[in-house]
């Protein structure tokens, strides 16, 4: 038995839909903060505006990250 259960065993379908929002919210803002670092020379107001977006959506797939590791796992 491996120590590192895999993540496709999982059958809880709570736990797949937060996993599926961790990583838009983590992708999704770090993009945004990527994109708002090259806008900055162009419209600076547009740049403030994705990097005051995008923070927050790291900080928010970073949370559920850590109450994804909370909740009680069903498997098969």
């Amino acid at each position: 038995m491996p120590m590192i259960k895999p993540h496709h065993a999982i059958d809880n379908a709570q736990f797949t839909i937060l996993q599926r929002w961790v990583w838009v919210c983590i992708y999704g803002g770090l993009l945004l903060v990527v994109i708002s670092h090259f806008l900055r020379p162009m419209d600076a107001t547009l740049a403030d505006w994705s990097l005051c977006l995008g923070l927050p959506m790291v900080a928010l797939g970073c949370i559920l990250i850590y109450v994804r590791s909370l909740m009680g796992r069903k498997e098969k």
